[in-house]
């Protein structure tokens, strides 16, 4: 029997209470979904299927992924409510696929995970399954797994093992009306330019479950849980000086700013109480001898280089550091601020910098332009802030189980 599969939540239990109900029969995943976007949260879904696929010992096979198609077939329908007929074409084009893959692998029996998700209309997908079996000379299977409390026995049995339970079902336009009625921004919409992971971001939760994979691989234990999170995004961002341009970089949790003037901007050296807080993540592989000369070193420097130095907004809770001064911080060798957006610093490193310099709760801006400049800059900085759920995992040293 060829098993259509939307994703490894719906699937994991799906596909065993499938087996249950026709035992003789060889199970085989069918992954065909171009409808999820962006490509990094197919490429997320997919793999977390594949770890599922082998759990059950159930073979897999990948379809095509052609977003391209997808958006032609729903043409028209973009604004079309979910559950709506924009799902049903979803459906049609997933289901006519997979029956094409069985006719030509020679299976007469075909199914949909679709089948056990809350959010879809099973006698909508009962109904089409059956037309395109007609068409296509085959047995479309009907199984009802969300009876006598399924739903809550697949979420149960989907967080035991460990899955990734996405907070969407998978198109943009769903995407966009749910946000949009929770009041809150697509984050899965947006990227950083210079590919930096981002809390809250496709690209964390993928990291987060490449290193359960691994542990896994390593025999290691872990425990993957979910934390509410306050994540910032910088939308855009713009420095005036003149009537022009001036190239910058703004570090991370720099609240929105508009059309503020900087006045006269200070440029001196603060005493920092702290330095091991700020050189945390590059001190994390040193033994203790290397970091009490990393720290010292460091200290010196920072007393004695006239060039390194921390501008001070007087009109503004605005901070601005120079490309020589965040090469300082950073220990890093950027030219200008143009390097810091194709190639930026790891997230973590820019919110120990700011703890630093500002406080583990500051949200003021820090900005980093090319050169020190005395006056006169217009801060345009549209940025948001948002609670998320974000996925965070603890590698376990030993495990104790309770008695």
């Amino acid at each position: 029997m060829l098993v259509h599969i939307c994703c490894s939540v719906d699937s994991h239990y799906f596909l065993r209470e499938l087996h249950k109900a026709y035992p003789n029969e060889n199970l085989v995943g069918f992954f065909y979904n171009p409808n999820i976007h962006p490509k990094e949260e197919y490429d997320l879904r997919l793999q977390d299927v594949k770890r599922s696929c082998n759990m059950l010992n159930i073979e897999l096979i990948e379809g095509d992924y052609n977003l391209t198609s997808w958006l032609n077939e729903v043409k028209g329908l973009e604004d079309a409510k979910e559950k709506g007929d924009r799902c049903n074409v979803c459906f049609d084009t997933r289901l006519l696929k997979t029956a094409q893959l069985a006719k030509k692998l020679n299976i007469n029996k075909f199914t949909t995970t679709l089948l056990s998700s809350p959010m879809k209309e099973q006698h909508i997908l009962y109904s089409q399954g059956d037309i395109i079996a007609k068409s296509n000379n085959l047995e479309f299977i009907k199984i009802n797994v969300r009876a006598n409390g399924g739903v809550n026995k697949q979420n149960e049995l989907a967080k035991a093992d460990n899955l990734y339970r996405q907070n969407y079902c998978g198109c943009q336009f769903a995407l966009k009306q749910q946000r949009e009625k929770q009041n809150r921004f697509s984050l899965e919409l947006v990227s950083n330019i210079g590919h930096q992971i981002l809390p809250g971001s496709i690209e964390a939760r993928t990291k987060v479950f490449a290193k359960r994979d691994l542990l896994e691989k390593n025999g290691n234990g872990y425990i993957i849980t979910q934390q509410e999170n306050l994540v910032w995004r910088t939308l855009n961002g713009k420095l005036l000086h003149k009537k022009e341009v001036i190239p910058s970089y703004i570090l991370a949790r720099s609240t929105s700013k508009k059309n503020v003037k900087s006045g006269k901007i200070t440029w001196a050296k603060p005493k920092l109480n702290n330095f091991y807080q700020i050189f945390q993540t590059q001190l994390s592989n040193m033994d203790t001898k290397d970091k009490i000369y990393f720290l010292e070193n460091k200290e010196y420097i920072y007393k004695t280089d006239s060039n390194v130095l921390i501008g001070f907004s007087q009109k503004d809770d605005s901070i601005f550091l120079d490309i020589n001064t965040i090469n300082f911080f950073f220990n890093t060798n950027y030219k200008n601020t143009s390097q810091c957006i194709k190639n930026p610093p790891d997230y973590i490193k820019e919110i120990h910098l700011r703890q630093g310099l500002c406080g583990i709760e500051s949200i003021n801006p820090i900005i980093i332009i090319d050169s020190k400049m005395p006056h006169d800059i217009i801060i345009n900085i549209q940025s948001i802030f948002q609670n998320e759920r974000i996925y965070v995992l603890f590698e376990e040293t030993n495990h104790i189980p309770l008695k």
